[in-house]
């Protein structure tokens, strides 16, 4: 009995001679631990070359059989199976075909037992519910270990977003840091992928094959920032829609997270990395413990991670909110200190800087004749800010499998993540109400009250944002060998992602007003004006008491949030009958899931005692019963001209809400090859997406912010929140690729994908995803009400009522009669959207000098992104324009081995975009470089080690410069701020 084979991905010490192709097979089975199954005349009278270094079996394999015709498919994890190219695993040997011996890198032959063993179709990829479906007709792209590694990637986060297919503008901290996230639920820096711009909410994560609990305010998406890397097989990646597959919500795509099984021995990872420019040190270390037996395994992995924050003043293209110097506009504030008197516009009825308190006096000794008239103070909103969070995680996860008969076998995972992320913020910022009552108080223009208009950055620096984040995942499952061939697998799952957030060091307005002296002692603080000093807001320069800061900002908002998901599914699989082409195969199932989401807060930003927020909690049950057939029309067993092969595929999926909601979507494929190097393939399907329940329950919610219209700012209400009236949004997708895979160069593969989402009702919130231009653009006119409640009673009632839905604090901060316009940003269902390209993909594996060179290429092409908001509009095209995707994204990669040093070269290309005025961003593209040493088998106490250094952005490029609405001078949708990043990852086999 030899020992139970570990998966062939995994990575470990390679050392093989020149030699006979048949034994070199055999050493490698023997290194790798691995089961390796061949014909024996399919490798009769081959030679293979000689190979060392730390690699996976299949690495190995990719070398050993370079041009030779043969490909390698996965029977069961651990046992591979050579085969001419392009010809399937059958269950069967195929009729009238010879029964050839098999032989096995492990030198043992193999009984017929074991044949038929090896012959069960066991792996599931991405795109379909039948065991052993690799080149099937979904486009899908395969991260595996060896191009996590190439990338020099911290997280898996990192991994995904690096995809030219993913969109990086929303749901991730750079983007939240620079106010360009239009979720605005991400406290916790959570990082969500939303492949081609359709949203987070549009992206299904599983983590083998079972989904993750909701994360956010919202519990809308799922974090993968949460997932061990070190944990982490390979990562697969469906980019079109799979409703009828996964669920309602795979629209866009789905992204299955593959955790390493069967691993033997123990490995350690340990990563340091920094920016060139002094900042965002990394520290990562990993421990990873596997043992497999006969029939089971076990795996143990534990990893650290943390990165330090990066403050906007470490970056010229954030550092201040004034972009002149960069070509751009002003973006500065009259929220300052030396603060800026507002004076009241008797038309409008709104407040504007009128004076500028002078700089250089202390606030004690002001006379009228001091204040700057017709001027105003300006301070740079992002003196305090942070452009990137420290973010530290603990993860652990733990896998097991254990076989309890012939037939059945246990498996279980847990998972478990904490994460904790602080930053800093905007400061403090408010207009205050100054009387008499203040002993500093002085009015410019003889008035009984002062409204100043003033920032605290000078004094207490930016609030300061905290979170804790855990991530805690259970399953328990079974596969049942069932007669037929026939397998059923079925688990149980509880997950939930609970998060605690904070800001602290807010301001108070009840004590502001108290400390000022607009207000009397509060006999509910212990504070006294009289006794402990008044706040002075006339300093133009140096600060006020420490004690009197302190008082006054002591505001803070918390948030606990639960997102709860809890699963059962039992699927089965297997052939029905045998076509003459191979087996007609069938795969059934149920799935039913419950989903909860729980929010509680509570605000200090006014009164004497903490109120509790609005609410949200919904729950529901959400049924399915799915099915999938795969049907083998042609192929090499049964073939004819111009039809080397033709496979089609069909699934359904019947989904019912707790609440009567239901739907039915359906999908199909189609595979044909009409000779053996080429291959064309296609996919057609409906997709249907209940709201969430945040998007249902969300409290309604107001609050003031000033926008651009006719050339100026506009005091605009904005007004945020839930829609129980939501109907579902649903989608038709199709795709249509085309792939050269040449029999007689197996490392060459090139392909094409077209591809088409239309959506239809689309669920989203219009005013906030546009929110620079929502009081402009033509086609948001339905999100918009410009009114004069100076001048116009039904305006001002209008005002008032929404003004019940913000905090008192907020409502108090302007006059109802100031307002000028209303946008409506709560969810809607909204018209079309529709998103249309192609992708290109490729791989061709060379020889130099007998060192193999491996090049690879993805390219994201971008044709339409176009939105109509209401069924009438007129068609907006966004595609390339700043804040939405770029229309081109590219990866390119060049990988040369020489011995045991791999050197990798990588090119990143983001196309141009177009401002929503009508500049020119300039297309960006950067290199990253890698060298990376595996120590050969016989290095002694080197032996299983492998040394990488990795540079990111090598040339240290900024991004574009770009006049954002935000005062940031970046598109961080688009690009990266990190700039140079230097990483050092070392990683030893024991």
């Amino acid at each position: 009995m030899i020992a139970a084979p570990t998966v062939a991905e995994q990575r470990t010490t390679i050392s093989l001679p020149a030699d006979t192709l048949d034994q070199s097979l055999i050493k490698l089975g023997q290194q790798g631990h691995t089961r390796i199954f061949f014909q024996s005349e399919l490798v009769a009278g081959r030679r293979a070359p000689a190979i060392s270094g730390q690699m996976t079996v299949r690495e190995a394999l990719d070398r050993l059989l370079a041009g030779s015709g043969i490909e390698v498919q996965t029977a069961r994890p651990g046992v591979l199976v050579l085969r001419p190219s392009r010809q399937p695993i059958a269950l069967r040997p195929a009729r009238g075909a010879p029964s050839l011996p098999l032989q096995t890198g492990d030198e043992r032959p193999s009984s017929p037992t074991r044949t038929d063993e090896v012959t069960q179709l066991e792996e599931v990829v991405v795109g379909s519910h039948i065991r052993g479906v690799k080149d099937g007709p979904s486009p899908v792209i395969v991260l595996g270990r060896e191009d996590i590694d190439r990338g020099g990637y911290a997280t898996v986060a990192d991994a995904l977003t690096s995809l030219p297919q993913a969109f990086g503008g929303a749901i991730s901290d750079d983007v939240a840091m620079a106010g360009s996230d239009p979720t605005n639920t991400n406290s916790a820096f959570s990082t969500a992928i939303n492949l081609r711009g359709l949203g987070p909410d549009a992206t299904l994560v599983l983590v083998d094959g079972k989904r993750m609990a909701g994360a956010g305010f919202m519990a809308d998406f799922s974090d993968v920032s949460m997932i061990p890397l070190s944990a982490v097989s390979r990562i697969e990646v469906l980019t079109d829609g799979a409703s009828a597959l996964y669920g309602s919500d795979a629209v866009g795509g789905v992204v299955n997270i593959v955790m390493r099984d069967g691993y033997e021995g123990l490995e350690t990872r340990s990563r340091i990395a920094g920016s060139t420019r002094g900042d965002l040190a990394q520290y990562q270390f990993g421990q990873t413990f596997g043992r497999a037996w006969d029939g089971g395994s076990l795996l143990i992995s534990g990893e650290y991670q943390r990165r330090d924050r990066t403050p906007a003043s470490a970056r010229d293209y954030t550092a201040s909110s004034d972009l002149r110097p960069l070509g751009g506009t002003d973006h500065r504030v009259y929220y300052s200190q030396p603060g800026t008197v507002l004076v009241l516009d008797p038309a409008t009825y709104s407040l504007a800087p009128g004076y500028a308190i002078p700089a250089g006096q202390d606030g004690t000794h002001l006379t009228p004749g001091d204040f700057l008239a017709g001027q105003s103070n300006l301070s740079n909103l992002r003196s305090t800010i942070d452009l990137l969070p420290t973010q530290e995680r603990g993860s652990l996860y733990l896998a097991g499998r254990q076989a309890v008969s012939s037939h059945v076998t246990l498996n279980a995972e847990v998972r478990y993540s904490d994460r904790r992320s602080t930053a800093y913020a905007y400061a403090p910022m408010t207009v205050m109400t100054v009387t008499p009552n203040n002993p500093y108080f002085v009015s410019p223009n003889g008035s009984s009250v002062d409204y100043i208009a003033y920032s605290f950055a000078n004094e207490t620096g930016g609030s300061k944002s905290t979170s804790e984040l855990q991530d805690r995942s259970l399953s328990l499952g079974a596969k049942v060998d069932l007669p037929a061939a026939w397998q059923l697998n079925a688990y149980v799952l509880h997950a939930e992602e609970i998060g605690d957030y904070r800001n602290s060091g807010m301001l108070n307005s009840t004590f502001l007003a108290e400390a000022l002296g607009t207000t009397g002692d509060n006999p509910a603080t212990s504070y006294s004006a009289a006794r402990d000093g008044y706040f002075n807001p006339f300093i133009g320069t140096g600060r006020n008491n420490p004690t009197v800061l302190a008082f006054v900002t002591q505001g803070f908002e918390a948030t606990h949030t639960v997102g709860r998901l809890d699963a059962a599914s039992v699927t089965a699989d297997g052939p029905l009958w045998r076509l003459p082409a191979g087996a007609l195969r069938l795969a059934v199932g149920a799935q039913v899931r419950s989903e909860t989401l729980k929010n509680v807060g509570w605000s200090f930003t006014s009164g004497s005692a903490p109120k509790a927020v609005s609410p949200r909690h919904g729950d529901r049950t959400v049924g399915a019963l799915f099915a999938e057939l795969r049907a083998p029309l042609f192929g090499p067993d049964y073939r004819r001209p111009g039809l080397e092969r033709l496979e089609v595929s069909a699934a359904v999926r019947t989904e019912r809400y707790e609440g009567g909601l239901e739907s039915t979507v359906p999908k199909f494929g189609v595979v044909w090859s009409p000779i053996s190097a080429w291959t064309m393939k296609g996919t057609y399907g409906k997709s249907f997406r209940a709201p969430s329940l945040s998007e249902l329950n969300d409290p309604q919610k107001a609050t003031p912010i000033n926008l651009t219209a006719n050339g100026g700012n506009v005091l605009t209400l904005l007004l945020y929140g839930g829609n129980p009236n939501l109907r579902p949004e649903t989608a038709v997708s199709w795709t249509a690729g085309l792939e050269y895979a040449p029999p007689s160069h197996p490392g060459t593969r090139i392909s094409a994908t077209l591809f088409d989402t239309k959506f239809q009702d689309r669920i989203g919130q219009p005013a906030i995803n546009n929110l620079s231009t929502v009081l402009t653009a033509s086609d948001l006119a339905p999100f918009r009400q410009f009114i004069n409640p100076a001048s116009n009673t039904s305006d001002l009632a209008l005002v008032q009522n929404y003004l019940q839905y913000a905090s008192a604090s907020v409502a108090s901060l302007y006059l109802p009669a100031a307002y000028r316009a209303i946008a409506d940003a709560r969810y809607v269902n909204t018209g079309t959207f529709e998103v249309r390209g192609l992708d290109l993909t490729g791989s061709y594996g060379l020889s130099i000098h007998d060192n193999p060179v491996m090049l690879s290429a993805n390219l994201s092409w971008l044709m339409s992104y176009s939105r109509k908001v209401t069924t009438v509009a007129k068609k907006t095209e966004l595609v390339g324009m700043a804040e939405n995707p770029a229309d081109l994204r590219a990866r390119v990669t060049a990988a040369w081995t020489h011995g045991p040093l791999t050197t990798s070269l990588t090119l990143n290309h983001v196309g141009d975009l177009t401002t929503s005025a009508g500049a020119r961003l300039p297309s960006q593209t950067t290199a990253d470089l890698q060298w990376q040493y595996v120590a050969p088998a016989k290095a002694g106490p080197l032996r299983g080690v492998s040394l990488a250094l990795t540079v990111q952005n090598l040339f240290d490029s900024d991004p574009p410069f770009y006049d954002s609405p935000q005062g940031v001078g970046y598109a961080a949708a688009n690009y990266d701020p990190t700039g140079r990043l230097v990483a050092l990852q070392l990683t030893k086999a024991w």
